[in-house]
């Protein structure tokens, strides 16, 4: 496996573009498949040229979603020929997947083929009558959650990243997929339908299309996917958001009073909580290699944060939506990054990072906080609307699309927050109004004062 990702995926690097959005994850999916695919075209292109001057008389292809032989062959058991010989060509599939593994496999049976054939020894049995392509395709549930990994890496780069989706999928499979059913567009159908909760269905809908395309079975399961209804959510306030920040001493104060190993761990979730409500973070983006030596640069004269490439959207530079929390929530305090520095650093696994990750979350449960750290990245969202920044900017500044931006993220608006929106736009109104009437009675009086000054300088009759 590890020659393949090396082979493969040495000159390619994912697009950042998995912002969540429905756009977002078909391009990233699209340009690895793109590149998945020239490279399987090359590698094709090569084995029949070492087949050819190896003189077998047998080449491969891709087609279908598997690789199959091409031979000429002596006529197949109750087959004829129109001008009356007594061979044929023939495509033969012996159910190989049309993968980097599966190329390895068929040059190695087309080899086998072709000394049968350079024998005269070859007959046709089940093996290249496609009785064993049948079988290898009759692969149950569970049977393929022990191939999972090996499958899912064939066709994409190992990075942080796609360990982590693969962690997630296993997890998703192993509730939903599970058993010794073969594995058919209608089993899998089957089980996506006896989902529960219409919010679990998009995913699961995505990853019974990634089995089904492993096996090379063409199905189309779009009518399985729901129209879900947006949810209702509370984003909460800047006076929430900087008083949330003081629970965590408080709980991790009380909950380990005593255990020295514990009693700083506080101050991590904290600095966590921080870059969350300043930068609009993704939780994960501020546990994965956090680049807080730039923090605290006094080159960086405008305190903004730098997001490491691993993370979902690629690198980006971040300016803070709300600079004066930054000197208010202490952000900058050496002792506390450190801390964090060491414990995001600390080189570990994708299981390992989405462990840290769902810490985030349960630390703010614990202690008490009303709202979810997603919910400071929402407010961060609105915040930017109602400070008037442009749609874009915001969205280039959050990591994700304009679309995910305007589609979702404003989903959250809310009452209160458009009340504040049409407020703030009422009181530009009247100072612009306000302004005109000055300018105006300016004007006049300017108008009035030259009328004056002419008069006065106006020579007396003699």
């Amino acid at each position: 496996m590890e020659d393949i990702q090396g082979k493969v995926f040495e000159d390619f690097e994912p697009p950042a573009t998995t912002d969540g959005s429905y756009l977002g994850l078909k391009k990233h999916v699209i340009e690895t498949r793109k590149h998945v695919q020239a490279k399987l075209e090359q590698e094709i292109i090569e084995i029949n040229q070492r087949l050819k001057a190896s003189k077998t008389k047998v080449s491969i292809e891709s087609r279908s979603g598997t690789i199959q032989l091409r031979a000429t062959l002596p006529l197949k058991p109750g087959d004829s020929h129109l001008k009356g010989k007594d061979k044929k060509q023939y495509t033969i599939s012996l159910g190989i997947p049309a993968n980097f593994d599966g190329l390895k496999t068929a040059e190695e049976e087309a080899q086998e083929l072709g000394k049968l054939i350079a024998r005269k020894t070859f007959i046709w049995n089940d093996k290249y009558l496609g009785v064993h392509a049948k079988k290898v395709k009759s692969i149950t549930f569970n049977e393929f959650y022990q191939q999972f990994e090996e499958r899912y890496f064939s066709e994409r780069k190992k990075t942080i990243k796609s360990e982590g989706t693969l962690l997630n999928y296993k997890r998703r499979y192993r509730a939903v997929f599970s058993g010794n059913e073969i594995i058919t567009e209608f089993s899998v159908r089957d089980k996506i339908k006896k989902v529960p909760y219409d919010a679990s269905k998009r995913t699961i809908v995505t990853l019974g299309k990634i089995v089904l395309n492993s096996l090379g079975i063409e199905a189309n399961l779009s009518d399985l996917i729901p129209n879900i209804k947006p949810q209702q959510r509370l984003i909460p306030t800047d006076k929430e958001i900087e008083g949330g920040i003081l629970f965590f001493e408080k709980h991790f104060n009380e909950k380990v009073r005593g255990q020295k190993k514990y009693e700083n761990n506080w101050v991590k979730y904290k600095t966590v909580y921080a870059l969350l409500a300043v930068y609009g973070l993704r939780p994960r983006e501020a546990v994965n290699n956090p680049n807080l030596d730039w923090l605290l640069s006094p080159e960086n004269e405008h305190s903004t944060f730098k997001v490491h490439e691993s993370n979902k959207t690629g690198y980006r530079e971040v300016f803070p939506f709300v600079p004066e929390w930054i000197e208010l929530f202490d952000l900058k305090n050496q002792s506390a990054l450190q801390m964090l520095k060491e414990y995001s650093f600390n080189k570990g696994t994708a299981i390992e990072l989405s462990s840290k990750v769902n810490k985030i979350a349960g630390s703010f449960k614990s202690s008490g906080i009303s709202f979810s750290p997603y919910d400071l990245r929402h407010a961060c969202a609105i915040r930017a609307h109602l400070q008037g920044v442009p749609i874009k900017a915001a969205a280039d500044n959050l990591g994700h699309s304009v679309q995910m931006h305007t589609k979702v993220y404003q989903r959250w608006f809310g009452l209160e927050n458009r009340r504040k929106a049409f407020n703030q736009a009422f009181n530009q109104m009247s100072k612009v109004d306000e302004l005109e009437a000055e300018n105006i009675y300016l004007k006049k009086r300017i108008t009035e004062l030259e009328t004056e000054l002419a008069r006065c300088n106006f020579p007396k009759m003699m």
